[in-house]
């Protein structure tokens, strides 16, 4: 079976890597939430494995999403704080290059218990097959200053040589941080963009990693592969479709083993085709 672009499957992601892999595909970005193993229902046991398996599973995993990634691609990778230092030590022994975990923080977090602290950030990984060139667009991220003020103001220090320079903020905003604030897709405000799927990503948020990490072309457009072992209900496709109806070129992938999600996922695909720009 060759694989194209711009759609989702319906197959094991653990079936699928090795083929890919065999069939010399390499991408600039994979993206992906895979199952944090908290025991969630998504139609399977996916998310119900014993601490060993668990381990072995995302090695294999790793080692596949290693293999296609390209020689200046970026891996994230959602994880909670259970197990994300497993997955931590297992990119590092693949030899990929480090570059930061970031938070995923929202305060529309909740607890289910009174013994621990309510839940308010997920981690995700970010790491390299390079350690000298990768992708980050820092400034289609930036983010605003915290005061409308600070861009009426110039700052002057003294650099090495002791000579006064002028540091004058960035009209676009400030350098985003490795903490990334968007409130999970919960409430009201949610209500439009949620799906049944039990652990969906907001847009907003997805829709930034991707303008982080997209390679562009020399016309300044997102021009890359990107692949999702474990699509969900189909938001990195989403996101990658709007940007591509605003002119960008973004080659998408995705993997998925239940029926209902994959369904879900194209029912939301087509709704950003077919919706006028």
């Amino acid at each position: 079976m060759q694989y194209e672009f711009n759609q989702v499957y319906k197959e094991d992601c653990d079936i699928a890597l090795p083929k890919l892999v065999q069939d010399g595909i390499k991408f600039d970005l994979i993206l992906t939430d895979p199952p944090y193993n908290l025991r969630k229902d998504f139609g399977n046991d996916s998310d119900k494995l014993e601490l060993n398996d668990f381990i072995e599973v995302n090695k294999r995993r790793l080692a596949y999403c290693s293999d296609l990634m390209d020689k200046n691609a970026s891996i994230v990778w959602f994880g909670i704080h259970h197990y994300i230092g497993f997955i931590q030590t297992m990119m590092y022994e693949l030899g990929l290059s480090y570059k930061r975990m970031n938070i995923w923080y929202y305060e529309n977090g909740f607890s289910r218990t009174k013994k621990t602290p309510a839940t308010q950030y997920e981690p995700f990984l970010w790491f390299s097959k390079s350690d000298k060139k990768w992708t980050y667009n820092a400034d289609d991220v930036r983010v605003p200053y915290k005061s409308a003020d600070r861009l009426k103001t110039p700052v002057y220090y003294k650099n090495s040589k002791g000579e006064t320079k002028k540091w004058v903020p960035n009209p676009l905003g400030a350098l985003r941080g490795d903490v990334w604030s968007y409130p999970t897709l919960a409430g009201k405000n949610a209500k439009k963009e949620r799906t049944e799927h039990p652990t969906q990503k907001p847009i907003s948020l997805i829709l930034d990693i991707i303008k982080a990490h997209c390679p562009k072309n020399k016309d300044g457009f997102y021009e890359g592969k990107i692949l999702d072992p474990f699509f969900g209900s189909g938001t990195l496709g989403v996101c990658c479709e709007i940007l591509n109806k605003e002119g960008h070129n973004i080659q998408w992938m995705g993997f998925e083993i239940e029926e209902k999600w994959v369904a879900i996922t194209n029912q939301r695909i087509s709704e950003v085709r077919e919706t006028l720009v």
